[in-house]
């Protein structure tokens, strides 16, 4: 079946304008399943946004986004909607944040698009077909010594200030890594390492929604995506994996993860 990616970047593009429209603004915010963990009438009108292209589009495909839970169709294509990455930068005023479309067919990636509001960037991939930002096609960085390399790092709500943490930062310091970023934003992240500006990023149980479309993404630039083990992954939508840009970097950070 030929998946027409132009309707997905609409999609993604019309859900992105809701988000500059309120960015900087005061929101009321909903709290879900913690007080790390909410909503805002941005997330919320985004996401109406994109559902109306998508399930005009895609009638028959089933969807899981992040507010409103699993609309099952019964297909084998389910596409997996982010309508706002990064929601507590976007609420403290941050501009890092995205919205982030995937599609899956059974348990594989095969589309993905990313777009970034306020830098206007829109990053995209189809399986097989290569990574783009802008409609310009992009690779990963070539950079092979972890000493020159950027990490990313993020993580189920409960990581963040716990001992797991703590251990892969003294990992990480004893590797000499150049510099180490927790931005809190998955799919934007995963999309720094498929442009070459990051070599690497460790996701540790984030969930589906933050790296649906990023995954892909980085795979379609020439990265690597493994399992804590360095295992190809068997079902793509594993939320526990490293992001590399090459062998080298892969294998630095498996030792890194060697404390879990």
């Amino acid at each position: 079946m030929k998946i027409k990616i132009e309707k997905i970047i609409e999609a993604a593009e019309i859900g992105s304008k809701v988000l500059k429209k309120y960015f900087g603004k005061k929101l009321e915010v909903v709290e879900k399943s913690s007080p790390a963990d909410f909503k805002t009438v941005a997330d919320e009108e985004s996401e109406e946004k994109i559902l109306k292209i998508l399930e005009k589009e895609f009638s028959d495909f089933s969807i899981l986004t992040e507010e409103k839970g699993f609309r099952d169709k019964n297909s084998k294509y389910t596409f997996v909607i982010d309508p706002l990455d990064g929601t507590s930068n976007f609420v403290l005023g941050i501009p890092n944040f995205s919205v982030s479309i995937g599609l899956f067919k059974n348990n594989k990636g095969i589309a993905g698009v990313v777009v970034n509001p306020i830098l206007k960037e829109v990053y995209f991939a189809q399986s097989g077909k290569g990574a783009f930002l802008n409609g310009r096609r992009i690779k990963v960085s070539r950079e092979s010594d972890i000493k020159k390399a950027t990490i990313g790092y993020d993580c189920d709500y409960g990581y963040y200030l716990n001992k797991n943490l703590r251990r892969i930062l003294e990992k990480l310091e004893e590797k000499k890594v150049k510099r180490f970023m927790v931005n809190m934003s998955p799919a934007l992240e995963l999309c720094r390492v498929a442009t070459g500006r990051m070599e690497g990023f460790i996701n540790n149980a984030n969930e589906i929604y933050d790296f649906a479309a990023g995954k892909l993404i980085v795979k379609e630039a020439g990265g690597i995506i493994t399992n804590f083990k360095g295992e190809q992954e068997i079902n793509e939508r594993n939320n526990v994996f490293l992001a590399a840009n090459n062998v080298n970097i892969n294998q630095e950070l498996l030792e890194i993860m060697s404390v879990f």
